[in-house]
């Protein structure tokens, strides 16, 4: 009579002891950081993005970053109203002035000038954990900047910012326009000039 009750006794210990190996084990187990609690404004951000058809993902904050470098919400964006040549990392309520911005003024302006739409956003990055050359933390290390090197038309056309902006033309007017204009929905904006 011992004997089955001795059994069952042993399969539960034996149970128990596997499951605290293998709690054990998974104690050990290094997974990435559980991102903290989005904020409501945080919430609001990612369902805005989501209404407008962003195509972005939610970012983990990197875990080696200094304070300095923190980006509030941060995702990782391949396309606005327009896609981006390449995904880049950005905070959420930068990325949603960028879509406003492209909707509102580079889109149309890309229309009235040239006659064509955008087909992609050609960018050097956004989130860059960097100084400014004045020694200031860059917009870029909190993820609310990015470097803009030109656009591509739906026929093909690239517009450079490297190659149009000195040189008489369409390109030229588009890009300086463009600068122009950001600067009702961006603190900062930079353009060739600046370094001047």
């Amino acid at each position: 009579m011992t004997g089955p009750l001795f059994f069952g006794a042993l399969r539960r210990s034996f149970a128990l002891t596997a499951l605290l190996t293998l709690v054990a084990c998974a104690a050990h187990i290094s997974a990435p950081p559980a991102p903290p609690p989005l904020s409501y404004t945080d919430r609001q951000c990612l369902a805005e993005l989501n209404r407008l058809g962003v195509q972005y993902q939610v970012e983990p904050q990197s875990a080696s970053a200094s304070k300095a470098c923190l980006v509030q919400n941060p995702i990782q964006v391949s396309a606005a109203t327009t896609p981006f040549c390449r995904p880049t990392v950005a905070a959420c309520n930068f990325v949603l002035k960028f879509d406003q911005f492209e909707r509102e003024v580079i889109r149309p302006l890309a229309r009235r000038t040239f006659g064509r739409d955008l087909k992609e956003i050609v960018h050097f990055g956004a989130y860059n954990c960097r100084t400014t050359r004045a020694g200031r933390e860059s917009a870029h290390a909190t993820g609310e900047a990015m470097d803009i090197a030109g656009f591509e038309l739906t026929d093909g056309t690239m517009i450079s910012v490297k190659y149009e902006w000195g040189k008489r033309g369409k390109g030229r007017d588009f890009l300086r326009a463009v600068a122009a204009k950001a600067c009702r929905y961006f603190n900062e904006v930079l353009d060739p000039d600046s370094d001047r």
